[in-house]
């Protein structure tokens, strides 16, 4: 039996962008990480990591073409819940905007076992994926951050609109980057 999923959806926000090299130069934040409430840090995380404060994930980052695979803190920093690491390089998040999404997909009460997928969708390249999501959304955004378990009756339409972590990719070892143009 394998464990159940969970996709968490966060609207970006002005401070999110600093964690792509490509916004970095016009973001006012110094933050460099993804925002996460911690309602979702908690069914993200296992409980000795959330107890820990977080912990490092083998993260898959996708965005059309580009895919980045490195490890990455998922933390509490103060008060709040950040996925940092790195910066994304790569023109092609410039497209990127707040109020974009970023879906993060991953195993419920994660331990650092299993890979993290995060799939960006913005509005200037995914402009029908981004529209449909933004109507699947409708009412369930909560400080721009929305938790679908696979009991979710939003699971299913939101698990079509991208996939788990492709085999081809969770094969590979963690320590090669790639990136497909």
């Amino acid at each position: 039996m394998t464990a159940p999923e969970l996709i968490i959806v966060r609207s970006l926000t002005d401070s999110d962008m600093g964690l792509f090299a490509a916004h970095r130069r016009a973001t006012t934040s110094k933050q460099r990480a993804i925002a996460l409430t911690t309602p979702a840090a908690e069914l993200l995380l296992h409980p000795s990591v959330f107890a820990r404060k977080g912990g490092d994930f083998d993260c898959i980052c996708l965005y059309g073409a580009t895919i980045s695979r490195e490890l990455r803190p998922i933390r509490k920093v103060g008060k709040n819940w950040r996925l940092g690491g790195h910066q994304l390089p790569g023109g092609e998040f410039a497209d990127l905007d707040s109020k974009d999404f970023a879906l993060i997909r991953s195993i419920r009460h994660n331990d650092g076992t299993a890979p993290v997928l995060f799939t960006f969708i913005g509005r200037r390249s995914q402009r029908l994926v981004q529209a449909g999501l933004a109507a699947v959304l409708t009412g369930s955004l909560n400080q721009s951050v929305a938790v679908f378990d696979e009991s979710s009756d939003k699971f299913a339409p939101l698990a079509e609109l991208f996939s788990a972590v492709p085999a081809r990719i969770a094969t590979q070892t963690i320590s090669r980057q790639l990136a497909f143009a």
